[in-house]
């Protein structure tokens, strides 16, 4: 009976051991992500510490090699929302191939060859809450770097953009 007990427990011990399909790879951690922008001198820890950081991760491939990429955003720390994009690919010798400024600034991945950016464009007297429409634009990895395709214009804001 022991011996029954002894082995029920060291099968139950193995299973969580097992890593589950739906982990995401250690690339697409906001932690991993601003360590990475800390070492390439992109972030300082005193941004981090003040509120500026990684804030969405959309991981998975999306420069055509079959291995997950993290496309993410960096908060501002304030009320300009998320100010930047970038793209570290995994697998690169620094990681970062597309680092861009940009305004409240949302991202979804397309495909296993692209990405797009949402952000809000602005009417003349149009307060920040409110913008009168949004700038779509996508991203498709060409090879060795990713080109910017044409901006579409949109009445509203997509939610896979923002959450």
């Amino acid at each position: 009976m022991i011996a029954k007990t002894a082995l029920c427990i060291l099968a139950a011990l193995a299973l969580l051991t097992v890593p589950t399909a739906d982990a995401k790879p250690r690339i697409c951690a906001k932690k991993n992500l601003e360590g990475t922008l800390i070492n390439l001198g992109k972030l300082t820890p005193q941004d981090v510490d003040n509120g500026t950081g990684v804030d969405l991760v959309r991981c998975g491939d999306v420069t055509g090699d079959g291995r997950a990429d993290a496309v993410f955003t960096v908060f501002s720390g304030g009320t300009a929302g998320d100010t930047r994009f970038g793209v570290v690919r995994a697998g690169s010798e620094d990681g970062l191939v597309l680092y861009k400024q940009a305004y409240k600034v949302g991202i979804a991945r397309v495909n296993r060859r692209a990405f797009e950016i949402l952000q809000p464009h602005y009417a003349g007297d149009d307060p920040n809450c409110c913008p009168s429409s949004f700038r779509k634009t996508r991203y498709t990895w060409i090879g060795s770097r990713f080109k910017a395709g044409p901006t579409t214009r949109l009445n509203t804001a997509p939610r896979r953009f923002y959450r």
